[in-house]
């Protein structure tokens, strides 16, 4: 048993999310709850992969997720639960589903980005400054003073590139003679998924951002 469990693939941390998101959005096309929050709980292991330092980011993705999954058994569209806020009036609510979702989204379109940036030809692009770009492009506009300084502190901890596409392989090691984790099939093969990802992901977030921008859900307050 030690001996066949040696010899076993490492497993990857992209591709349960892969397998997940053709499953989020029925064929008459409706972003379904629970389907969508357990993709979304998928990409937490994306989150760890960046380092300690990202456990505060990770902690509002479970957070959020967490408080969307009380809804779940009563609303199998995930707008609906939006939905029901919104006509009960308590939409505005930092705790409420609405701010949740707004939020989930926006976290989802920094690992969306990240992971664009890390995929980009040449793929040389050090993590911290993929990261960094990610964060300016959809976190940055919607975080105060306070939140802006905790996450810059934050983007000084990544791992370096190659431990970075190795720990999303399911790889502890993974270095390469360039030190950009391209030297191997298991990481031409995560690359590979990170696009899946991307590509899998990318047309969920544009119907959740569409929903809150038609229905005035799209709160632009700085946090």
């Amino acid at each position: 048993r030690a001996r066949e469990m040696a010899s076993s693939p490492p497993r990857s941390v992209l591709r349960p999310i892969v397998d997940a998101l053709p499953g989020v959005v029925s064929p008459d096309g409706v972003v379904q709850t629970t389907p969508f929050l357990a993709a979304c709980a998928l990409v937490l292991p994306v989150l760890e992969a960046l380092g300690a330092a990202f456990a505060p980011a990770r902690s509002d993705v479970r957070g959020n997720v967490d408080r969307l999954r009380k809804r779940a058994d009563a609303h199998v569209a995930l707008f609906d639960i939006a939905l029901e806020e919104k006509a009960k009036g308590t939409h505005a609510s930092n705790s409420g589903c609405c701010k949740g979702l707004l939020w989930l989204k926006r976290f989802l379109e920094f690992t969306v980005a990240l992971l664009t940036g890390l995929t980009t030809p040449p793929r040389t692009k050090p993590v911290k400054d993929a990261a960094s770009a990610a964060y300016a492009r959809t976190l940055k506009p919607f975080h105060g003073f306070v939140s802006g300084a905790a996450f810059a502190v934050i983007m000084n901890f990544p791992p370096p590139r190659d431990k970075f596409v190795a720990a999303l392989g399911g790889k502890n090691g993974g270095k390469t003679g360039d030190g950009d984790g391209d030297g191997d099939a298991a990481a031409s093969r995560t690359y590979e998924e990170m696009r899946e990802v991307v590509d899998g992901l990318s047309p969920i977030l544009e119907k959740i951002h569409a929903f809150l921008v038609a229905e005035g859900l799209d709160d632009p307050t700085k946090v």
